[in-house]
């Protein structure tokens, strides 16, 4: 029989009462926007009390819920355990109800007044119903009532409480499918309470060994925990999530070598689905200290994901930690350590880590080009870097800027005044670009427009330490005394309100001095 939702209403009045049960399930067949409306006018229109109420009732309360609105199926819910004559069912329909609603709030968010409310309805809803086996009704009724009540307990933290109602059901006693997730509730229970054993037990039972691990961690028992560890590793060698759990105990414990023992053997998965488990082989290699069998495994993982640059990263970091760890500094380490970083930089322009491996080996490189100018290595090696760092961050003036140092330094004054004028327009707004701008102009013979650029620095920030004395020292070989030993005063001045050491007072006063004497004796 189908009907419209105007045929609903008149079928209600003229029909029979075995032909409204037809006119009622058609009602509920209807699209949701116009089922619920007219299951509302036949609820207005059904008897009080009678099956037509609660056919109708119990309608409403599954459309609400299919259309994921819990909330508005409680009022029919509970009206149903009014309307039962035996309300176990009812009620424990009506409590589960409850409890994702609280749920609901619980994952938007909410707490309090939107979650406690629900949570303690749900408790008094069950509260005169026995949790022991009972002919009233069946064994997985009994199994929902049990397995709401202590969830709603234990989100309301009344564990002891919650521990109790599992005792007297006994877990073991009902239907398979309901033990596991009760078993997982008991061991998060215990575990709350800092019973570690029991906790690791129920997590056994409930087939959650890495619970069970984590409550043996919590017990610092790495003898107990790092077996389940290797044992889900080995059983989901592909999953990411299950080898993080587990290096992060191996961090905690330093067990390195006790999951590296465990995972002996194990085949690497194919593919990108083998990555996880390179990295973990890779990090508990280095927790030995047997870094050098580390790298195949990274270089195997950068070339399985070629758009990934983590691996290269880890590459980066772990042959700068071996180029630094002899007597001497290996430089091909280093030279292979930068091309992993550029190499990652170049994959994830956007990687803080790749920039982070440059950047230092662009300052240890940077720091040594006074001395050590004419090496090639340490030149190639610090203009690459710090060139892979500005391609990768065209709006950094920092990048720029230092990659302009160093040019000026290596006496490419050109190429050197293109990147500071990148950096000033990444941000014009910094007075050190200008007056590093300046020592490049003066390099390339535009003593004009090198004070130009030092006065610039001032104007951007009065108190720039380094402006000041470039701006003292052009004033000097212009042979302008008086300004230069202004300058150097206001230098002086500024290193002592910002507390420089006494190496920048000796390094000022001299130069101080030095600009009052006449220049035909300089």
């Amino acid at each position: 029989m189908k009907l419209t939702t105007l045929g609903v209403l008149l079928a209600m009045v003229l029909l029979a009462p075995g032909a409204q049960a037809d006119v009622i399930d058609d009602a509920r067949k209807l699209p949701t926007d116009q089922a619920i409306p007219a299951l509302e006018r036949l609820l207005d229109a059904a008897p009080r009390g009678g099956a037509e109420e609660r056919r109708i009732r119990q309608g409403l309360a599954d459309i609400h819920q299919a259309a994921g609105d819990r909330l508005s199926a409680l009022p029919h819910l509970e009206a149903l355990v009014r309307l039962a004559k035996e309300d176990g069912p009812a009620r424990v329909a009506y409590a589960a109800t409850l409890l994702a609603v609280a749920k609901d709030n619980i994952a938007a968010g909410s707490m309090g007044r939107k979650v406690n409310p629900f949570l303690r309805d749900a408790i008094d809803a069950l509260r005169l119903l026995p949790v022991v086996r009972t002919p009233r009704w069946d064994e997985p009724t009994r199994a929902r009532l049990v397995s709401v009540l202590v969830e709603a307990r234990y989100r309301l933290q009344e564990t002891n409480e919650a521990l109790a109602v599992l005792a007297q059901a006994k877990i073991e006693s009902l239907p398979a499918s309901a033990r596991r997730p009760l078993y997982d509730l008991e061991g998060r229970l215990h575990y709350v309470q800092k019973a570690w054993e029991p906790a690791a037990k129920a997590f056994l039972a409930s087939g959650h060994p890495i619970g069970a691990a984590a409550a043996w961690d919590a017990a610092r028992r790495p003898d107990k925990s790092m077996p389940l560890y290797a044992a889900a590793v080995r059983a989901s060698p592909e999953s990411a999530g299950v080898l993080q759990r587990a290096l992060g105990a191996v961090r905690f414990h330093k067990s390195h070598a006790a999951l590296l023992d465990a995972l002996d053997g194990l085949p690497t998965p194919a593919a990108e689905a083998g990555v996880p488990l390179l990295f973990a082989r890779a990090e508990l290699l280095e927790g030995v200290g047997r870094i050098p069998e580390a790298l195949p495994l990274l270089e195997d993982a950068a070339a399985r994901v070629p758009s990934d640059s983590r691996a290269l990263v880890a590459l980066g970091r772990l042959r700068g930690v071996l180029a630094m760890s002899g007597d001497a500094v290996d430089e091909t380490l280093l030279d292979q350590s930068a091309d992993d970083y550029v190499r990652a930089i170049e994959r994830t322009p956007t990687s803080e880590a790749a920039a982070g491996g440059l950047s230092w080996l662009a300052s240890r490189d940077y720091s040594r080009l006074w001395k050590a100018w004419r090496d090639e290595r340490i030149r190639t090696r610090c203009l690459r870097v710090q060139r892979a760092l500005a391609a990768a961050q065209p709006d950094d003036a920092w990048a720029w800027a230092n990659l302009g140092n160093t040019l000026r330094i290596l006496g490419n004054t050109a190429e050197a005044l293109d990147c500071y004028t990148k950096a000033r327009e990444a941000n014009p707004y910094d007075p050190g670009v200008r007056s590093d701008e300046g020592l490049a102009l003066a390099a390339a013979g535009r003593a004009e427009a090198s004070l130009a650029s030092y006065l610039e620095s001032l104007r951007l920030d009065p108190g720039h330490l380094a402006g000041r004395q470039n701006a003292a020292r052009a004033l000097y070989l212009q042979g302008n005394d008086a300004e230069a030993a202004r300058h150097l005063g206001e230098a002086t001045r500024t290193a002592r309100a910002i507390g420089r050491g006494p190496m920048t007072y000796r390094f000022l006063v001299d130069r101080t001095w030095r600009a009052g004497r006449r220049p035909d004796v300089r």
